[in-house]
């Protein structure tokens, strides 16, 4: 058996905590808790600050079994540790098969300061992004890349919900995201502040890879179905496309994000 002094121990499904939990499976219901989940050994593990974790809940049979999660609560002491039976873990999960360990995290927001501090700034930027899979790699993807963050419109899919957070394999920790509701005025700011805005669309006259990413930049990826806003086209400074002599229509989105992060990557390690 583990040894549960100091966790506190819940049973019933009938408490606050699992309806809590139950609600941060809608972007609402994590608004007004102020909290996100991650589920699993390997995303609890990724926790570090700035981010502040404010329960663990784990079963007994993942206690005896794994000890990372001390780690976890040696980094955060102050955080609540609540041991729960395997069924109340299974109802609580937004997986099939759930490892026995969850957290909540308080949300917090990036800002544009943040996510500019490299230099030079390099950016990824979505507009109207729907898929949680598609948002999750390439969150992954550019924190791989050494990307400065995520910018994103306030119609893009929500960066905290549990299928993001799952397919981000710990990055939603690493590399923060602004959720920008004047996304067009942010853009212009970004024009401001010397960012060249690369917009991804199959119209451009630019091959991805004949662009200049050296300096400070940000590339433009849109919604799965209808791609870039013409007005996002319109903002900025060139349009760039990426070749495809085969019959395929179009790429997925999140593998044409890594086609050109790593293009801006490549192009700044020649330097």
């Amino acid at each position: 058996m583990a040894d549960l002094r100091g966790f506190r121990y819940l049973s019933s499904m009938q408490n606050p905590l699992f309806k809590k939990i139950k609600s941060l499976g809608s972007r609402k219901g994590r608004e007004e808790s102020g909290l996100f989940m991650a589920e699993g050994a390997r995303l609890v593990s990724e926790i570090c600050p700035p981010w502040e974790l404010e329960t663990l809940v784990l079963t007994e049979s993942f206690m005896e079994s794994m000890e990372g999660w001390r780690d976890s609560l040696r980094r955060y002491p102050n955080a609540e540790a609540v041991v729960v039976p395997e069924e109340w873990m299974r109802a609580a999960s937004d997986t099939l098969n759930p490892q026995g360990i969850l957290a909540l995290i308080r949300l917090r927001e990036a800002s544009l300061e943040e996510i500019l501090q490299k230099s030079p700034p390099f950016l990824v930027i979505l507009e109207d992004l729907q898929d949680p899979g598609n948002a999750g790699t390439i969150l992954r993807t550019a924190d791989a890349a050494g990307a400065g963050g995520i910018l994103c419109s306030g119609h893009t899919v929500d960066f905290f919900g549990p299928k993001v957070v799952r397919a981000s394999m710990g990055s939603i920790f690493h590399l923060p995201v602004v959720r920008a509701d004047d996304f067009y005025g942010t853009l212009e700011e970004l024009k401001r502040r010397d960012i060249m805005l690369a917009a991804a669309h199959l119209q451009a006259s630019c091959p991805y890879d004949r662009a200049d990413y050296r300096g400070g930049c940000g590339v433009l990826i849109g919604n799965e179905g209808n791609g870039l806003s013409p007005r996002a086209k319109s903002l900025a400074q060139t349009g760039i496309y990426i070749p495809q002599p085969g019959r395929a229509e179009s790429l997925n989105a999140s593998v044409a994000a890594g086609i050109l992060i790593y293009e801006v990557l490549r192009q700044r390690r020649a330097q």
